[in-house]
C-alpha cells in the first residue's frame, strides 16, 4: 500500500477506535485521528488523521487532516491534507483535498477538487460578450467548419 510508513506513524497516534462490532448512529467529532472499522451513520469530523478500515462504512460526510480509505464511504470528504483510497476503498461521493492517491482497483464515484489554494489564486476567466454576437472571424471559421465537415456534404 502506499504511504505505508505515513499509515504506521498514523496508527500510532489513533486515540478513537470504532470496533467492528459497534455501530455508530450520529455525528462523530474528536481532537486527534479516529480509526472507523464498524459502521457510522452521521458525519465524522476530526482535527487529526481518519482511517477508515477494509471493514468499516461511514454514511455521511467526513473531514480530517489526512484520510485514508480502505472501507466504504457514502458521502463528501474534506481534507486539509493527503487523502488515500486504498485498493479495498470505495468512496461514492465528492472529495476536496490537497493530494489524492487513489490505488488500482478502488472505486470513487464523484468529482474531486485538489490543491484548494492553487484553484483559489487562478484569475477569473474574462467575461464574454453576449452570446448572439460573433466576431467576423468566428463567423469564417464556422463557416470554413461548416464547408470542410463530409457528413454536411451531399
Amino acid at each position: 500500500m502506499l504511504g505505508k510508513k505515513s499509515v504506521e506513524q498514523i496508527n500510532a497516534k489513533i486515540s478513537s477506535i470504532i470496533g467492528a462490532d459497534m455501530v455508530v448512529d450520529g455525528n462523530i467529532r474528536a481532537k486527534e485521528a479516529v480509526r472507523v472499522e464498524g459502521s457510522v451513520t452521521g458525519d465524522v469530523e476530526t482535527e487529526g488523521a481518519l482511517i477508515i478500515s477494509s471493514s468499516g462504512k461511514v454514511k455521511g460526510n467526513v473531514k480530517g487532516s489526512s484520510i485514508i480509505i480502505g472501507g466504504s464511504l457514502e458521502g463528501d470528504l474534506t481534507s486539509s491534507g493527503r487523502t488515500e483510497v486504498a485498493s479495498t476503498g470505495r468512496v461514492i461521493g465528492n472529495i476536496k483535498t490537497k493530494s489524492l492517491v487513489v490505488d488500482e482497483n478502488a472505486v470513487f464515484q464523484g468529482q474531486c477538487v485538489m490543491n484548494t489554494e492553487a484553484i483559489s489564486t487562478l484569475p477569473e476567466p474574462s467575461a464574454h460578450k453576449s452570446g448572439t454576437e460573433k466576431t467576423e472571424e468566428q463567423e469564417q471559421d464556422s463557416q470554413k467548419d461548416t464547408n470542410n465537415n463530409k457528413w454536411n456534404k451531399r
